[in-house]
C-alpha cells in the first residue's frame, strides 16, 4: 500500500492542475506521486489508475530508451534533461520532455505536445528545400537585405554569381561597390524608386558587375521591397529578390546577332532572297526581297498556291520532276534555274537552291533555301550565243568574200597582185574591227568613211570632206561598202584626185524614212579624167559588192574634172 502524498505534494499537485502541459512526479522507487489532468488526457489514463504504481508498470516501453537514461540521470546525478522525441505511446504525436530531479530523491517530468509546431517546422524546411532545389535548377541566387541588420542574407548561388567568398559576410555597400561604374547610377536610382512608398517599383532589371579578378559579368536581378505600416506611413524594412548570371546567354545572343548581320550582308551582297515553304500547310515564309523578286507587293504574304501559279508554262512540272528524281535517289538538295512570270507578263529567270525536308516516307513536305534573280545573266548569255552565232556567220561570209577577192584579183606581176590584195583585205579588216567594236550590231557610216580616207588627209587638212547624218550600217552593208569605198579610194590615189597635191574628195550621203541610203562620191582638182576602155576588177567589185542580196548599185560618171560615183543601198541602215 502506497504512502499518501504529503501536504506540500498535494499543494503542488493542485497548482499543476491549471497548466496545459502534462506533468507527473515519481518518488525514489519510481512510483507515481503526482499525475495532473493534462497528463491524464495525454496518456488516456486516470490518476487513480496510475498513482502508487511504478513508472515501468504503466510505461514498460520506456525501458532501454533515452528517456530511461534521462530519468536515472535526474534521480542519481541531479541532471536536468530536455529533448524532443516521437511519443512512444502515441506514435503520431511529437512531445518535448523535460526531466528534472525533485526532493528528496524523486524526479519530475513535464511533457509538451509539439506536434503542430513540428509539422509547421517540417513544412517550412520542406518548402525551403524545394525553394533551394528550384533556385539551383534555374541557376538563381536568392538574397534578402534587412535594412536594420549590417549583413545581407545571401544564398550560396548568389555568392558565386556576385563573386563573393563562401563564408564572407556581405553588406549592401559591398554589393553596390561591385556594380560596374557604368551601371551603378541607374541601379541606385532604381533602388530609390523601389523604396518610394508611392512607386514601389519591382520587376526584372539587368546590370553589369565586376568580379574581384576584374572580369565583367552581366546579371539579371528581380527584387521587391517589403513595407511596414507605421504612424508616419509605410516604411521599407526589407528588400528581397533573386539574381541570375546571364553573361553566357548575352554572349550567345550577341554572337547570334553578329552572325545574322553577316548573313544579311552576304544575302544582300549576293542579291538573294531567303524563303521557307510548308507544303502541308500551303504556306510560304516570304521576305521583302522574295516579294520583289517574284513580283508581289512589298507587304504581300503570298500562299504557296499563288507562288506556284506564276511559273512559266511547263516550268513547274519540270521542277517537280527534278524534286521527284532527287527523292528517288535519296538526295535532298535542289539546285535549279527556271522561268517565272511577273504580273505584267515579263519573264524573269530565277535560280533556286533549297534543302528539302519530308515525312518518314520521304515525301517532301517542307523546304528552305535561297533564291536569286539571274535574268541579266541569262540575257547576257543569250546575247553571247547570238553574238557567237553572228560572228561565226560573218566569219564565213568574210572568208567567202576573201576567196572571191583573191580569185578575181589580177595584176601584171606578183608584187602588184600582193599590194592589190593586201589593200582590199585591209579594207575588210577595218570594217570587221568597226563591227566588232559595236558588238556586231552595226557600224557607223561616217566612221567607216574616215577609216578608209583619213590616210590621204595627212598633207593638208580639207582634202577629205565628209557630210551626212549619223547612219548605222548593218554588218553585210558595212563589209560591202568598205570594199566599194576602198576601190574608189585606191583609184583616186592612183589615177584620180588624190594623186595630185591639190586634189580632194567629197563624200555626202542622205537616207530616207525607209532606211534607204544614197552616197555621192565626187573628186576635184585631180588630173583630167577619161572613161576607161575596159572594165577592170575595181569596177566589177563595185557592182558585185552592192548588188546581189543587198539590192544596191553603183553608177560611175567619168567627168573630165573628176570621177563621180553614186552608190545606193535600199533599206540597209539597221537590222
Amino acid at each position: 500500500m502506497t504512502d499518501a502524498p504529503s501536504p506540500a505534494e498535494s499543494r503542488l499537485a493542485a497548482a499543476l492542475e491549471s497548466v496545459s502541459d502534462g506533468v507527473y512526479a515519481l518518488d525514489a522507487e519510481w512510483r507515481y506521486v503526482i499525475f495532473n489532468r493534462a497528463a491524464e488526457e495525454y496518456f488516456g489514463a486516470s490518476r487513480d489508475m496510475v498513482l502508487g504504481r511504478t513508472l515501468w508498470e504503466v510505461f514498460p516501453q520506456g525501458r532501454g530508451t533515452p528517456f530511461e537514461a534521462a530519468c536515472h540521470a535526474a534521480r542519481d546525478k541531479g541532471t536536468v534533461t530536455t529533448f524532443e522525441t516521437r511519443s512512444l505511446m502515441r506514435p503520431d504525436r511529437f512531445v518535448e520532455l523535460r526531466i528534472a530531479p525533485m526532493a528528496p530523491d524523486g524526479i519530475a517530468v513535464s511533457l509538451t505536445d509539439v506536434s503542430e509546431r513540428k509539422a509547421i517546422q517540417d513544412a517550412l524546411l520542406e518548402s525551403q528545400a524545394r525553394l533551394e532545389m528550384a533556385t539551383e535548377a534555374s541557376h538563381l541566387g536568392v538574397w534578402e537585405w534587412r535594412l536594420d541588420a549590417p549583413w545581407m542574407v545571401v544564398s550560396p548561388r548568389a555568392r558565386v554569381i556576385w563573386g563573393f567568398g563562401a563564408d564572407e559576410p556581405v553588406s549592401y555597400a559591398m554589393l553596390e561597390a561591385s556594380v560596374h561604374p557604368g551601371d551603378r547610377e541607374d541601379l541606385i536610382a532604381r533602388l530609390g524608386r523601389a523604396f518610394d512608398p508611392a512607386l514601389r517599383e519591382a520587376g526584372a532589371y539587368e546590370y553589369r558587375i565586376l568580379w574581384p579578378d576584374g572580369a565583367v559579368r552581366r546579371v539579371r536581378g528581380q527584387a521587391e521591397a517589403v513595407f511596414e505600416d507605421t504612424e508616419g506611413g509605410p516604411v521599407v524594412v526589407r528588400y528581397v529578390g533573386t539574381v541570375e548570371d546571364i553573361t553566357e546567354q548575352r554572349d550567345v545572343e550577341l554572337h547570334l546577332r553578329e552572325s545574322e548581320s553577316r548573313l544579311r550582308l552576304a544575302v544582300d551582297a549576293g542579291r538573294m532572297a531567303v524563303w521557307e515553304t510548308d507544303a502541308l500547310a500551303g504556306t510560304v515564309v516570304s521576305s521583302l526581297e522574295m516579294n520583289r523578286m517574284l513580283g508581289f507587293a512589298d507587304d504581300a504574304r503570298p500562299t504557296l498556291e499563288q507562288v506556284n501559279a506564276r511559273y512559266a508554262p511547263g516550268e513547274l512540272a519540270r521542277v517537280v520532276a527534278m524534286i521527284q528524281d532527287l527523292i528517288a535517289r535519296g538526295e535532298r538538295y535542289l539546285d535549279v534555274e527556271y522561268r517565272y512570270l511577273w504580273p505584267d507578263g515579263q519573264t524573269r529567270w530565277l535560280m533556286l537552291r533549297a534543302e528539302l525536308g519530308g515525312d518518314p516516307g520521304g515525301y517532301p513536305t517542307r523546304a528552305v533555301g535561297v533564291m536569286m534573280d539571274i535574268t541579266e545573266r541569262k540575257e547576257a548569255e543569250e546575247r553571247m550565243k547570238l553574238l557567237a552565232s553572228e560572228v561565226d556567220h560573218r566569219a564565213n561570209n568574210l572568208l567567202a568574200l576573201v576567196q572571191a577577192t583573191v580569185a578575181l584579183s589580177t595584176a601584171d606581176d606578183v608584187d602588184g597582185f600582193k599590194a592589190s590584195l593586201a589593200g582590199r583585205l585591209s579594207a575588210l579588216a577595218r570594217s570587221h574591227q568597226l563591227l566588232a567594236g559595236g558588238r556586231w550590231q552595226g557600224a557607223d557610216l561616217g566612221g567607216l568613211l574616215w577609216e578608209e580616207l583619213s590616210p590621204y588627209d595627212t598633207d593638208r587638212h580639207g582634202r577629205i570632206q565628209l557630210t551626212g547624218p549619223p547612219h548605222l550600217l548593218n554588218p553585210a552593208a558595212a563589209q560591202a561598202l568598205s570594199m566599194a569605198l576602198h576601190e574608189l579610194a585606191t583609184n583616186a590615189a592612183k589615177h584620180g584626185a588624190l594623186s595630185a597635191p591639190e586634189g580632194s574628195v567629197r563624200v555626202a550621203w542622205t537616207s530616207d524614212d525607209a532606211g534607204g541610203l544614197e552616197i555621192d562620191w565626187s573628186e576635184h582638182g585631180g588630173p583630167p579624167v577619161t572613161q576607161p576602155t575596159r572594165r577592170g576588177f575595181g569596177n566589177q567589185l563595185l557592182g558585185r559588192a552592192l548588188s546581189g542580196a543587198l539590192g544596191g548599185g553603183a553608177e560611175m560618171t567619168w567627168a573630165p574634172e573628176g570621177l563621180r560615183a553614186r552608190l545606193t543601198l535600199p533599206g540597209v541602215d539597221t537590222r
